[in-house]
């Protein structure tokens, strides 16, 4: 089921700046027995976005409605898919002076999660380094696409993902994090990757558990340096990582320790 600006659709419009430019920002949220997890962070972020990118935002009470209307179908576990774009505006790359927006929120079943422990492959598709993008959900996702054609073609599990330097960022649809010396850190989103909401749900958990939470550059050559691999996103939660290439890691207590910091701020399905 997809609601377009409230109404249910089976389509977006052909002349939608989103589908011609990808000129918009998503969420992608999860429902845990009917109910949506982590929805103000959700929309904070997305509040954020649109400001960076002067995208009409429509307001939370509006997309509340929406997505309460869509999550009362669904007394399970399910997907929600909250797209804002900048609306119709005719051809050519300048946006429109009065911009209208257009929302589009659908409801997709679970997708399967996969394993627990993951094993990774380095893909080689690379992520291009730009500050203005840099955190941003948008809808431009083709690094992402080129880089998931690669793990399905290769059998991973998931793929690693390095900027144009070799500084590790993300996952095709995960963000990362690593344990070294008994801290848990992250790589920094100053110029690539997405600031996932479960990625900042993780740095201020683990902030305030004493476990660190830092944000560190790390290379793929320092692979081997580091004690642990996991990665997280909204939908799947954390993941432990098993490996990547020839390199393994250690199972380690960090996610184990993390969980109920993690469950208190509303990630209700690892309860």
């Amino acid at each position: 089921m997809m609601l377009v600006d409230g109404l249910p659709a089976a389509a977006v419009p052909a002349t939608d700046r989103g589908l011609n430019y990808g000129d918009g920002l998503f969420e992608t949220l999860r429902l845990h027995r009917g109910r949506v997890c982590l929805l103000d962070r959700h929309l904070h972020r997305l509040r954020a976005g649109c400001v960076r990118l002067a995208l009409p935002y429509p307001g939370d009470g509006v997309l509340r409605e929406d997505i309460e209307r869509l999550a009362g179908e669904q007394a399970g576990d399910a997907v929600l898919r909250l797209v804002l774009t900048r609306g119709d505006g005719g051809r050519g790359y300048t946006p429109p002076a009065q911009a209208q927006g257009r929302r589009i929120v659908a409801l997709h079943p679970l997708p399967p999660i996969g394993p627990d422990a993951l094993r990774l492959g380095l893909c080689t598709t690379r992520l291009g380094r730009n500050t203005a993008l840099a955190g941003l959900k948008h809808l431009n996702r083709l690094e992402q696409v080129l880089a998931a054609a690669e793990v399905a073609a290769a059998g991973w599990d998931e793929g690693l993902m390095l900027d144009e330097t070799g500084l590790v960022i993300e996952a095709t649809r995960h963000n990362v994090f690593f344990l070294r010396a008994g801290r848990i850190c992250t790589p920094p989103l100053a110029h690539a990757g997405v600031a996932g909401v479960m990625r900042q749900l993780v740095i201020e958990t683990a902030a305030a558990m004493g476990m660190g939470g830092d944000e560190r550059p790390l290379r793929y050559d320092e692979l081997h340096e580091i004690d642990s691999l996991f990665l997280c996103n909204a939908v799947a939660g954390p993941r432990r990582v098993t490996g990547i290439g020839t390199r393994s890691y250690e199972q380690g207590d960090a996610l184990e320790r993390l969980r109920p910091g993690l469950v208190e701020r509303g990630v209700a399905w690892l309860a």
